[in-house]
């Protein structure tokens, strides 16, 4: 059984356990019922180590990723959850950003979207973005956090460092 407990620190709340690797994940999430299912759901779980760093839209996400004021000390995220549904910019828009930037461009991505986004033309996925139905109750949650688990554990077993 895992022990987890949420702390905060510089202004992000981390969940913290008994586990030695702890996974940093960015969540770009503007609803914020969104991101307290996602703290549920780990919670729930039990599942693993994470620190949670937020960002509301795609302009606080890219500040974040590329460190920039008020983000100087940011970590680098070892995974990103994406909403599809933000005020300011597309999922597929964050994702071109990340794909500019060669310290960013092999963060594994989870894009949670209603419906399945249709790339614009000229644009295919990469294959470290993976695509969610977004998660509506705190099961779905864990389902997919489940899903992402297995596929971490397996990569880390495979090369020391998942590279999605």
């Amino acid at each position: 059984m895992w022990e987890v407990y949420f702390d905060k620190k510089d202004g992000h709340e981390i969940m913290r356990g008994a586990v030695k690797n702890t996974i940093k994940i960015l969540t770009i999430e503007d609803d914020t019922a969104q991101v307290e299912a996602l703290k549920e759901a780990l919670t729930v779980a039990q599942i693993i180590c994470v620190e949670i760093h937020e960002a509301a839209d795609g302009e606080q996400a890219m500040t974040f990723l590329n460190q920039e004021y008020p983000f100087m000390d940011a970590p680098q995220p070892d995974l990103i959850f994406l909403s599809n549904h933000l005020p300011d910019m597309s999922g597929e828009n964050i994702i071109k950003g990340l794909q500019r930037d060669r310290r960013l461009q092999n963060i594994p991505v989870a894009l949670f979207s209603e419906e399945p986004p249709r790339g614009s033309e000229g644009f295919s996925f990469p294959s470290n973005c993976h695509m969610f139905k977004r998660p509506a109750t705190c099961d779905e949650w864990i389902y997919v956090l489940r899903c992402i688990e297995d596929v971490w554990v397996t990569l880390l077993n495979m090369a020391g460092k998942p590279h999605m």
